[in-house]
């Protein structure tokens, strides 16, 4: 058993396949001519690329620089846009429920390196991950960072540059680092 293997059994974690890097590798070959193709053309051009990828595909608008890991884990319902340069990792698995809007840089993580063993190098020691979702209407503000685990809930709006580190109830309005609650939209 190779050194790659043994530490993939020890921390639990599945290698990558010969058929994980050459999916990846024709997704980002292909994705990379659209990726930063302008709109209107481009917004269109990236949705049917994903549409064939991604585990669900509703209507969506996906502007310019959007980065996708990992897109067959990923499912986004209808009426969702997503905005210039984001960056989506469905390693763990994301899903974005119908009239959620995502503003500019928000960066989606679903998993994290582990670092509990102190002999062995973190990149040595594989990844946890967890599902991230965000529920019908929410909005999430330019520069948010969602941490793996994650639920947004429905109609919640997370306002600009805050890192969620924690769930955000429905209708609850959250900023800062970490995110906290700082109003809500039932008043």
């Amino acid at each position: 058993m190779s050194q790659n293997n043994k530490l993939h059994k020890e921390y639990n974690t599945k290698p990558y396949t010969v058929k994980d890097y050459l999916f990846h590798g024709l997704f980002f070959f292909i994705y990379g001519l659209v990726k930063y193709f302008p709109s209107p053309l481009g917004d269109y051009l990236r949705f049917v690329l994903l549409k064939l990828v991604c585990r669900h595909l509703g209507k969506v608008r996906i502007y310019e620089g959007v980065t996708f890991w990992y897109p067959y884990r990923i499912s986004i319902g209808n009426n969702v846009t997503l905005n210039e340069w984001g960056y989506l990792s469905g390693y763990g698995e994301i899903e974005i429920e119908d009239d959620v809007r995502i503003g500019h840089r928000v960066s989606i993580l679903t998993s994290d390196h582990r670092y509990t063993d102190l002999k062995t190098p973190i990149y040595r020691q594989g990844l946890v991950s967890s599902k991230v979702k965000i529920l019908k209407g929410a909005w999430l503000g330019c520069n948010v960072t969602v941490l793996p685990g994650v639920t947004i809930g429905q109609g919640a709006v997370v306002g600009a540059g805050a890192v969620v580190t924690k769930n955000v109830k429905d209708f609850e309005i959250v900023a800062g680092v970490p995110a906290r609650p700082i109003g809500s939209r039932k008043k």
